[in-house]
């Protein structure tokens, strides 16, 4: 997988935490989106901000399940899709749009080059959580 694909595949937004994650003074405050990539060792990571790019080892990562329903728009289309497709129309569309958004969560410990650790709060899906844990070799499939 090529270096950019990479980056953008894991890229998650920051909640808490991003001050850690850059050297850069003036972005220490605006980090709200950041890459994980495989290091050059075990355990080592790289992480991307706007502001550049440090090094770290995973020390561990937990996910955290949440998601809410969407009801409120899937309802306001039903008269539409009543109109266009008929009651069949309009029950598949209110199934479709009441799917849950992933509002999921993950704290990722990273530890620095001076040995400390920090906490990071992340928004991420399932699916960045178990690439996140591939790419560091934390999770075996």
């Amino acid at each position: 997988m090529g270096f950019w694909k990479q980056v953008f595949r894991s890229r998650v937004s920051v909640l808490e935490g991003g001050h850690v994650l850059t050297d850069n003074v003036e972005g220490k405050g605006l980090v709200n989106r950041m890459s994980i990539i495989k290091g050059r060792k075990s355990g080592e990571v790289k992480v991307t901000t706007a502001f550049g790019q440090k090094h770290f080892t995973l020390s561990q990562i937990e996910w955290e399940q949440s998601g809410d329903r969407n009801v409120g728009k899937a309802y306001g289309s039903t008269i539409l899709s009543t109109a266009l497709v008929g009651s069949v129309g309009t029950i598949a569309e209110v199934a479709v749009r009441a799917m849950k958004k992933d509002n999921s969560t993950a704290y990722i410990y990273l530890i620095d080059e001076e040995g400390e650790e920090h906490k990071i709060l992340v928004q991420c899906t399932k699916e960045q959580f178990v690439q996140i844990y591939k790419l560091c070799n934390l999770y075996k499939n």
